[in-house]
């Protein structure tokens, strides 16, 4: 029952999040935001909904819709569910929701909107460079997770061949691989690479 009102709570906060948005610039299309429910962190899809509502799609299979419930304070704007329930929205540039009454929930969305990693990372085939950020190596790992083995360490600044790459929770990540040992498997982490252009 507990995980189902968090549920609940969290599409419900997630609609709150999409009027904070439109505060700044009226959403004339969907669009995508992290957003967190207290500490979770997820992905709130904003739509438009009615007059000046919005209808919320959260990464965990929620859809909630809120409405504004009355004019705005001096910096919060009072936002409601579809099942009544009051909440108060604030900030400028990031935005917070807070629930009154019950159990005081808080939803909190980032200004950055989740996108895709560059278009240059997506190109089939092409050429990286280690980046220890300071350090000498560079962890290479057997699958594109930080729980994964280690399959081995790359010297900071060799040039690798990149084979593909994947975005998932943990972030971008790209397979990639030694000239002459293609039956190796190496994942790297998207901040550890440096994408080179042709002729680099």
């Amino acid at each position: 029952m507990i995980r189902r009102r968090a549920l609940s709570l969290a599409a419900l906060t997630a609609g709150c999040i999409a009027g904070a948005v439109t505060l700044q610039r009226p959403a004339a299309a969907a669009e995508t935001v992290d957003c967190w429910l207290n500490s979770s962190k997820q992905t709130c899809t904003i739509q438009p909904w009615r007059n000046g509502g919005f209808e919320i799609s959260f990464s965990a299979g929620a859809i909630v819709r809120f409405v504004p419930a009355g004019p705005p304070t001096t910096d919060r704007r009072p936002m409601r569910d579809e099942q009544g329930r009051l909440w108060l929205m604030s900030g400028h540039h990031s935005f917070e929701l807070v629930e009154q009454g019950g159990d005081r929930n808080t939803i909190s969305v980032s200004s950055v909107r989740s996108e895709p990693a560059p278009a240059l990372d997506h190109i089939a085939h092409g050429k990286v460079k280690l980046n220890g950020h300071g350090q000498n190596t560079v962890t290479l790992y057997a699958q594109p997770n930080f729980g994964a083995a280690i399959a081995g360490m790359g010297v900071s600044g060799e040039t690798l061949d990149k084979l593909s790459c994947t975005t998932n929770s943990q972030g971008t990540w790209c397979r990639v691989g030694y000239p002459g040992q293609s039956g190796r498997v190496l994942w790297v982490q998207r901040e550890s690479l440096i994408f080179l252009g042709d002729g680099e």
